[in-house]
């Protein structure tokens, strides 16, 4: 099928319009995006009952795959609205959470004895992925400004048995903590959040008040600054040899590529390093190159996740060090 021939590529003109050049098997891109989230499922370390979830699926007698070797994450048939409402997972047993927002906490690696920063933490996935990685230990700083996101936050937490956490209730960028303080930083900004996009989202009961598939340029415009306003942030807050991952789940090379070149232009210490996650993960390189627009080699460095290459959500994730 050739991308002229398919009806889709009309409906989803905002992709088609500006992204069409460097998504991979456009055709497939769009017809993944006409396919309903699958369910994922991440079972947590970090209670201490005798549980396997592997075992739950197998005993319900539902079908499950495992994506990831290694990683008690599981892809799950049936409704949402089952799943949320388990006991098991009342109990903090597992959290649902798409495939692709596994790899920024994957890349972070977070030490067990380490200070570690999360910016923008509310819901909580990320952050409790964190704590797990971490085994409980060292100190993670949680920040979320919303008072609503932050109760959900706190929630989610304690639900799964988070002790090494303290949350803090402002923006990311008015952070008012010591330079060099931490020795890793997960920033999962604040974007556009096109790679959440899907019909079954996007149309019908579910249909959005807003037309997000229309490019409005004041609302992209304000979150590059802000985009910009929490990596200068973050820079500030790493400590020397640290690691920082920025991390979106959109498309937009403004909110990507061009926002870490933003950082190795102002701070000729960092360095965009090579991701190694688990080679069944499908992903593409970053860009060095978007309307008339050239960024530095080191981008390559950086990920793509399409959701016709990896069935979850569309993400972008860089791993920067500060030498």
């Amino acid at each position: 099928m050739t991308t002229t021939s398919n009806p889709l590529f009309e409906k989803w003109s905002l992709f088609s319009e500006r992204y069409q050049e460097f998504i991979p098997n456009f055709d497939e891109f769009l017809m993944a995006l006409e396919r309903p989230f699958p369910i994922g499922l991440r079972e947590n370390s970090l209670h201490c009952l005798p549980y396997s979830l592997k075992e739950k699926l197998e005993d319900l007698d539902k079908d499950y795959k495992v994506p990831l070797k290694g990683l008690p994450f599981y892809h799950v048939q049936g409704e949402r609205k089952f799943w949320g409402g388990d006991l098991d997972h009342h109990l903090g047993l597992y959290y649902m959470q798409a495939l692709s927002s596994l790899l920024p906490a994957l890349a972070l690696r977070p030490g067990v004895n380490e200070t570690v920063l999360d910016m923008c933490a509310a819901p909580g996935g990320k952050t409790t992925h964190l704590a797990e990685l971490m085994e409980n230990k060292g100190l993670l700083v949680a920040s979320e400004p919303d008072l609503m996101r932050r109760r959900v936050l706190k929630a989610n937490l304690s639900r799964m048995g988070v002790l090494n956490c303290s949350i803090m209730d402002c923006k990311g960028q008015d952070l008012d903590l010591k330079e060099q303080s931490f020795d890793a930083i997960l920033l999962d900004g604040p974007c556009s959040s096109e790679g959440t996009f899907r019909s079954d989202v996007l149309t019908g009961a579910k249909r959005r008040k807003t037309n997000y598939l229309e490019y409005n340029p004041k609302f992209r415009q304000s979150l590059h600054q802000e985009q910009r306003e929490l990596l200068d942030k973050a820079y500030h807050l790493l400590k020397k040899g640290g690691r920082l991952v920025y991390s979106t789940c959109t498309y937009d090379p403004q909110e990507n590529e061009m926002m870490v070149q933003y950082l190795l232009d102002k701070y000729t210490d960092l360095e965009v390093v090579p991701l190694n996650f688990d080679r069944e993960i499908q992903q593409s390189r970053g860009l060095c190159e978007y309307a008339g627009h050239h960024f530095s080699e080191q981008l390559r460095n950086s990920v793509r996740i399409f959701p016709h290459q990896v069935d979850s959500i569309g993400f972008y994730v860089a791993k920067l060090i500060k030498h």
